[in-house]
């Protein structure tokens, strides 16, 4: 979340003013998981807002963010909200721990404050939402259906488009002018909508990412749009090499999708091979900061090894190592995990700006390996004090150089139990430092992470009919065009069904950040 602007009370009711600034405090807390999509809850967090929100009906005035009704089984078993269980339990703590806040308010809010942490627009929140009764629960099929319209079939044209596609666009237009929106916010709560998260076969059928990194907010799904290549396909369906359909991107049966065949057939790169290895001396351990929009962070130095982790642009970290590989330059984080410094392309990822810095270094660490704690900061055997086993955790007030033995280079934190190595140039890192909103708990591998990319039916409709399309590819060359705008338009999503949306009278502003 961003440092900058102001926190104001929202009113709740007429009589009442609640500060929402511990409600968000708290939803921050349970924002990122390594046990969740791509490591953070973000992105089924905003879906639950756009869902709860999305049933608003402009004529009939039922529907909307304001009631909750989720919360029962007729709007909650819509097939269109299956998974979204997940997000209402995962807030439920927070909504014990605030009971005068109303689950409306709750699901809305959670959806901003998704929003803004990774990266996307600050939106300026309203409370005053009222959770109604099951007789306001709205029954299914107020909700986009990525196929609707289109016939049975894997016929497409020369374009590559699915027959029918046309009524598919009408479905769309038929959903959005329901709520009361035109074709820009339409274009506009799908384009930065689906930046975020991950179709899964056990929810709607639809399987994968719609982009690279599903969990920050970026112009990424109208750039590709315009810039990749792609196929619909089926369950069955066999890939130009005659292989199936790459696991993650393989909708169920009976769904189509399309995907990405430049990532299934990648472009060979016939530069590579002369380039030359770079200097690694010009980027030595040290600090450094993210200069790139986000970079992966892997268990292993090899481009093939699973993701665990990002690190986005500005964020800084301390490298205790610094390695050529091929054409590349990577570094271990202190908290773990190798990052490219110089991709294997030549691109600077993460810039120095000196040594390491030791202040930033302290705090909690994480044993990865068995720990030993010596007399001093110089590792010898006849020095050894005293051992923990993987997995133990201890709170290190002061980091220092020191030896492995002979060897220069070594980082040890200084403890009331005695100096513990915490890195060792020749044996690597024991202990990986916790880092609040990344590993307090142990990351693990995230899934789903070979590369491949998919676009519902729906998706590339937005493509296919020149007015969607006309707004897309604004989207696709200026992103602050689309941050801008998807941001008005999710605020006026979230509030339609609202009192201050019909009569005018807002509550007090709470500033998001």
């Amino acid at each position: 979340m961003g440092n900058g602007g102001s926190a104001k009370s929202a009113v709740v009711s007429d009589d009442c003013v609640y500060d929402f600034t511990a409600v968000k405090a708290d939803i921050m807390k349970v924002m990122d998981s390594p046990e969740w999509d791509d490591g953070s809850y973000a992105p089924i967090l905003i879906r639950l807002a756009w869902h709860s929100s999305g049933t608003f009906c402009k004529d009939s005035k039922t529907g909307g963010s304001n009631g909750a009704t989720m919360r029962w089984q007729l709007e909650g078993g819509d097939p269109d909200n299956a998974g979204l269980e997940k997000a209402r339990a995962l807030l439920e703590a927070v909504k014990v721990k605030h009971p005068e806040v109303s689950y409306a308010d709750l699901w809305i809010l959670a959806g901003y404050c998704a929003i803004e942490h990774t990266g996307g627009p600050a939106i300026d929140f309203y409370g005053g939402r009222k959770d109604a009764a099951s007789n306001h629960a709205v029954a299914p099929g107020r909700l986009p259906n990525p196929e609707k319209g289109c016939p049975a079939g894997m016929d497409v044209d020369e374009e590559g488009r699915l027959k029918g596609w046309e009524q598919n666009a009408a479905h769309i237009r038929e959903v959005f002018g329901r709520m009361g929106l035109g074709d820009r916010d339409t274009v506009a709560l799908i384009c930065g909508g689906h930046v975020y998260g991950r179709c899964h076969p056990e929810s709607s059928g639809y399987v994968g990412a719609w982009v690279e990194n599903p969990t920050r907010f970026s112009n990424e799904y109208a750039a590709d749009m315009f810039g990749d290549k792609w196929i619909l396909v089926g369950h069955d369906t066999k890939m130009p090499d005659g292989g199936e359909v790459p696991e993650e991107v393989r909708p169920a049966q009976g769904k189509r999708q399309y995907i990405d065949l430049s990532k299934y057939e990648p472009e060979e790169d016939e530069e590579k091979e002369t380039r030359k290895a770079p200097d690694c001396k010009d980027h030595p351990r040290g600090k450094y900061v993210c200069a790139s929009d986000w970079v992966n962070c892997r268990e292993q130095p090899d481009v093939g090894s699973p993701i665990i982790g990002r690190l986005v642009k500005d964020e800084e970290a301390n490298l205790v190592e610094v390695k050529v590989f091929g054409t590349a330059i990577r570094g271990r984080l202190e908290r773990g995990g190798w990052i490219s410094v110089v991709g294997t392309g030549g691109k600077t990822l993460f810039e120095r700006k000196g040594d390491m810095d030791m202040d930033m270094m302290k705090g909690r660490f994480r044993a990865t390996e068995k720990l030993c704690f010596y007399k001093s900061s110089v590792a010898k055997d006849q020095d050894k004090v005293k051992t923990e086993a993987k997995g133990f955790e201890l709170d290190v007030p002061k980091v220092e150089l020191g030896k492995d033995g002979d060897e220069e280079g070594a980082i040890f934190g200084r403890t009331e139990k005695g100096c513990v190595l915490l890195y060792s140039p020749s044996r690597g890192l024991f202990a990986e430092k916790i880092v609040e909103g990344y590993n307090e708990k142990p990351r693990q591998p995230i899934k789903g992470q070979s590369g491949h990319q998919m676009m519902l039916i729906s998706d590339m409709v937005m493509l296919w009919d020149p007015v969607f399309a006309a707004v897309l590819k604004e989207y696709s060359e200026d992103e602050e065009v689309l941050k801008k705008e998807f941001g008005s338009a999710f605020k006026r999503l979230t509030e339609l069904g609202c009192p201050w949306a019909t009569d005018g009278k807002k509550p007090s502003c709470f500033a998001c950040c």
